[in-house]
């Protein structure tokens, strides 16, 4: 029996070298800027606080979605969106402490914490997709559930 992360399973590579595959190109980048470049790329983007963290609330609302919509086939690609989401989270939150601690200052990291943010939102779009699709099916397999909560009783 072949082990999930075996070499001899080439299409599931580890969580290692997915890591390193994401990470390795866009970490150059970072480590070879000076402030000016970042500052550059910072206005070119438009980022901003609100920037940074809008893609965890895509994730969320596109997972809530897709959950609601019962569109279960994602979920044949929620193992790679994990690693993808690994993957842009560490190199995020690493990149974005080393730019910290090379020039002293929060908003020259704030490329590296969009990555990190970028891998939070794909994880809860797959989290938000099964946890509504699961609350869909439950309520479809048990509707006395709901009524006998307490919501629908009558007064005498």
């Amino acid at each position: 029996m072949q082990q999930p992360d075996s070499p001899s399973n080439p299409n599931r590579p580890s969580i290692q070298r997915v890591i390193a595959l994401v990470t390795a190109p866009v970490g150059l980048i970072f480590l070879l800027s000076d402030p000016q470049d970042l500052l550059r790329l910072i206005m070119h983007t438009g980022l901003s606080w609100y920037a940074i963290f809008t893609p965890v609330a895509w994730g969320i609302i596109l997972g809530t979605i897709a959950g609601l919509l019962r569109w279960d086939r994602i979920q044949n690609y929620s193992e790679w969106g994990v690693w993808l989401s690994t993957a842009l989270m560490t190199f995020g939150m690493v990149g974005t402490f080393a730019i910290y601690f090379e020039h002293r200052l929060w908003y020259l990291a704030w490329p590296t914490m969009w990555l990190a943010m970028l891998g939070l939102g794909i994880f809860a779009f797959f989290a938000m997709q099964v946890r509504f699709s699961l609350k869909i099916q439950d309520g479809k397999q048990n509707p006395k559930a709901r009524r006998t909560s307490g919501q629908n009783t009558k007064r005498k």
